[in-house]
């Protein structure tokens, strides 16, 4: 799927009567009436509650769910800090390449995603996931799609190298190089 095409898209009208935001990611639950749900925060935040009836991946009391919530909101798409930045970052890579802008346009985007970074490398520093004492829906947003590097920062590193070894996510990374 090319992501602008109206014709194949998220512009295509099919792909807009499941997200009117012409965006990815978008999914429908056909275990629950075909339930559309869209973004990515929303998304994460539906499939744990609907389906992790432990609080495991989404908090088991409202203490724990508010920790969670606000480093996936943190982290999110189109939310807060990392998801917009990142995704800057794909657009212009892709569609506009240095030597067709200006240096300046990719260093904002790039100087501030490695911001972000910072504060999740310090989030990491003694302790092993985002969130919680254990692996949530907040833990999800950090890519290495786009060619960055975490040199600079050995906590989120070491977590973007545990997190990538996690089965579901070694499943999902194989789809999207597909």
């Amino acid at each position: 799927m090319e992501l602008g095409d109206v014709e194949n898209g998220v512009k295509a009208p099919d792909f807009i009567a499941i997200n009117p935001n012409g965006r990815v990611p978008a999914i429908i639950d056909h275990t629950n009436n075909d339930t559309v749900v869209w973004e990515s925060g929303a998304i994460l935040l539906y499939i744990a509650e609907r389906f992790d009836t432990s609080g495991k991946f989404n908090g088991k009391d409202l203490v724990e769910k508010a920790a969670v919530w606000e480093w996936l909101m943190f982290q999110a798409c189109r939310m807060s800090g990392l998801g917009p930045m990142q995704g800057q970052v794909g657009w212009f890579k892709r569609y506009h390449p240095v030597k067709d802008i200006d240096q300046s346009v990719h260093d904002r985007f790039i100087n501030e995603t490695y911001r972000i970074y910072g504060v999740l490398n310090k989030r990491l520093e003694n302790r092993q996931w985002v969130a919680l004492d254990r692996f949530t829906v907040a833990g999800l947003h950090i890519s290495h799609l786009f060619d960055l590097k975490f040199d600079e920062f050995p906590h989120l590193k070491a977590y973007v190298e545990r997190i990538s070894k996690l089965p579901s996510v070694e499943t999902a990374y194989k789809k999207l190089q597909a």
